[in-house]
């Protein structure tokens, strides 16, 4: 089950929000794509490969996700260790940082637009794959009892206040320990 491997790689007493655990559940049932380039991470090596050496700063994210550049979603549990309160940001391949959604549920609500890059595709506008992710979308509503919007606008509004703050975040490690 592919919602165990993502939990084991997790901080210690960090555990895996529902919504995560039913996008997993999604994947053990119908395999890949989930939504446009999204892929699950099972391999729990990105926290080293952001702060290597460190535990304390590994700790404070819990990755569960990739892009299809390389890029790492991971939950921001700096603020709080709930992980149903944290809000899921984007490590990026090219060095580059920002808050994707509030929350994990409302990065469900996200991929289910059908964005084929959510680190790079206009959220505003409405997602080219939104038809082919009409069955994700169904087993959200299903499972999670929510809906997606037509573009992920909103959730990446509500989202962006976080981007600065985690930017500086790793931004002042990177800049004391690299």
């Amino acid at each position: 089950m592919i919602a165990r491997q993502v939990q084991s790689n997790f901080p210690p007493n960090v555990v895996l929000p529902r919504p995560i655990y039913v996008l997993c559940n999604y994947l053990d049932t119908y395999g890949y794509p989930i939504s446009g380039c999204f892929e699950v991470n099972t391999r729990g090596d990105d926290a080293e490969s952001w702060f290597p050496g460190d535990s304390s700063m590994q700790d404070q994210i819990a990755v569960f996700g990739n892009s299809s550049t390389g890029s790492t979603y991971a939950l921001w549990l700096s603020q709080t260790k709930n992980a149903n309160e944290a809000p899921v940001v984007m490590l990026g391949a090219e060095g580059e940082f920002k808050a994707l959604a509030t929350s994990s549920a409302e990065f469900c609500r996200l991929l289910g637009c059908g964005y084929d890059e959510l680190e790079w595709d206009d959220l505003s506008a409405p997602p080219k794959c939104w038809a082919e992710t009409n069955r994700l979308r169904d087993w959200i509503q299903q499972h999670l009892q929510f809906t997606s919007p037509k573009t992920g606008h909103e959730i990446a509004a509500a989202a962006s206040g976080y981007t600065t703050p985690f930017a500086e975040w790793v931004t002042k490690w990177q800049n004391a320990n690299l």
